[in-house]
């Protein structure tokens, strides 16, 4: 009877280790948590990569957390692939970041500038983030931006099955009838006459106009020729055709000639039955 006893204390022990030996093992393994690091959106930020010209400001913000106190936060720059320039060094003792701003402005010559975030715990466990301006040197004429035309109304391209001006010229500036000469019509509303009852809001062209979408953010950073010419040459394949939203923001190769226009869709106005004097409204930036 006592060595039964004896023995079953052993299997207990032997037991009690094995669980104990298990618990430190998944412990071990299990990374310790990293800082969230995120950059701030909107208009007057830059969150992504994106191309700009020579001496020219910019915004990047960001925001961070950890489950523990933040110890330091660093940001970096390496200009054509060189080594990394501390821009910030700075101490901390928080589990929050609510917002940071820096404020930066692009070199004076054409380059890549890699701009690299990073916050740190005490035990070195980090967050880096990176954003890459593509400079493009010389920025050009800044483009001309215009809102209304000369008797102070808003830019609309009607319905073009209606009595209204279906189209407009960017190139000439001016609104079109379907009387006019197509060569005039970088934009047209392609409504045929079995839409009538349903206005598609979609837009062609008559002269080899050809559109590319672009982010929102584009009406505000695409300020000058340099810009506007990267942003054709980075952006998706060319269409013919665009299918028409509020805040939708197209790139317009005019004539595909390599003169280009900035167009922001400022409204998308579907009337009442089938009196065709549907519209879309829009403002727009263009080279001079």
């Amino acid at each position: 009877m006592k060595n039964i006893k004896l023995l079953s204390i052993f299997a207990l022990v032997a037991l009690g280790a094995v669980f104990i030996t298990s618990c430190g093992t998944t412990d071990d393994n299990t990374p310790a948590p990293k800082p969230v690091l995120n950059f701030l959106g909107g208009s007057e930020f830059i969150d992504e990569d994106i191309s700009k010209t020579a001496d020219q400001s910019f915004k990047i913000g960001i925001t961070a957390n950890h489950t523990s106190n933040i110890k330091t936060f660093t940001i970096t720059q390496s200009i054509n692939g060189g080594a990394e320039i501390p821009l910030l060094d700075s101490s901390l003792s928080e589990k929050i970041i609510a917002e940071y701003i820096y404020n930066g402005t692009t070199a004076a010559t054409a380059g890549t500038e890699i701009y690299t975030f990073t916050v740190a715990d005490k035990d070195g466990n980090s967050t880096s983030k990176s954003i890459t301006i593509t400079n493009l040197g010389d920025p050009g004429l800044n483009l001309d931006v215009l809102t209304v035309d000369n008797d102070g109304a808003t830019f609309k391209v009607y319905n073009f099955q209606g009595g209204l001006k279906g189209a407009y010229g960017i190139t000439l500036g001016g609104s079109l009838s379907s009387t006019e000469p197509n060569a005039g019509k970088d934009i047209q509303d392609s409504t045929t006459s079995a839409e009538t009852s349903s206005w598609p809001a979609r837009w062609t062209s008559r002269n080899g106009t050809t559109f590319k979408k672009v982010s929102a953010s584009s009406w505000a950073s695409i300020t000058n020729d340099s810009e506007i010419a990267a942003a054709w040459a980075s952006g998706e394949i060319p269409t013919s055709f665009v299918k028409i939203t509020k805040g939708d923001v197209y790139l317009l190769n005019l004539q595909s000639s390599g003169s280009y226009a900035l167009v922001e869709i400022t409204d998308v106005v579907s009337t009442a039955g089938a009196d065709n004097n549907d519209y879309v409204e829009f403002k727009y930036k263009k080279q001079q």
